[in-house]
């Protein structure tokens, strides 16, 4: 990690939001890096108060109301008002950073994960993504993307499904189509049933039925891993 923008990535991989992060100018660091972290080769952030090189890239931004004889001469409450003002700033320098490259359909997805953060799908959606790790959220939010888009389908359904919950297993019903039926392989929890009542509420669609299996398959003739004995889910 190097520059804010790097260490704002970073701190999503290590579960941490941005506006958890506060960015403090540095007292000690390298003219040539603009983090300024203990340890030169720092592969993760486990400290939510980030010092950084503020006058490697933005000097012009900085160097007035860092300059000494500025900090020495002002009361202790504008101390306080300048940290908290360049924090402010860095989060915004690290945000314009994070959108150079970015295309329309990546700012969309975003914006889609944060309205799902916010409630704007709903209470159900919100508990089934603070769950969720960071780029779980990401696959939700591209995949209602998506379905905005083009309209819920199966496919969809599907497609999310086997991605947050790996390994489970979709039968479709030869008599009636729109009938699912999902085991899952997972031993049923309030974690995991809040994000199964996500996927389930935002992206099955309304003439679609669905029959869950959590722990336990239901029986298959000639599928002897599925015929055992105090083991077999009956419906």
């Amino acid at each position: 990690m190097n520059f804010i923008w790097d260490i704002v990535l970073q701190a999503a991989k290590d579960d941490f939001e941005s506006h958890q992060l506060f960015f403090e100018p540095a007292e000690h660091f390298s003219p040539y890096l603009e983090q300024s972290f203990p340890c030169l080769n720092q592969p993760h952030v486990d400290n939510l108060e980030i010092e950084i090189n503020p006058l490697m890239r933005f000097s012009s931004i900085f160097e007035y109301i860092l300059h000494l004889d500025v900090t020495l001469l002002v009361f202790p409450e504008q101390r306080q008002f300048i940290l908290y003002y360049f924090d402010l700033v860095t989060h915004i320098l690290a945000e314009i950073d994070l959108c150079h490259g970015m295309t329309k359909r990546e700012f969309y997805i975003r914006r889609v994960r944060r309205e799902l953060l916010d409630g704007v799908f709903g209470d159900v959606a919100r508990e089934g993504m603070e769950q969720l790790k960071r780029d779980a959220q990401l696959a939700i939010a591209d995949e209602l993307l998506r379905v905005m888009e083009v309209d819920s389908s199966i496919e969809s359904f599907c497609h999310i499904a086997k991605q947050i919950f790996e390994g489970c297993l979709i039968y479709q019903s030869r008599a009636h189509p729109q009938r699912l039926f999902i085991y899952l392989g997972k031993k049923r929890d309030d974690k995991l049933q809040k994000q199964w009542r996500l996927i389930r509420e935002t992206f099955v669609p309304l003439d679609v039925e669905i029959k869950e299996f959590w722990s336990e398959h239901f029986g298959i003739f000639d599928v002897d891993e599925t015929m055992r004995l105090d083991r077999i889910a009956i419906f």
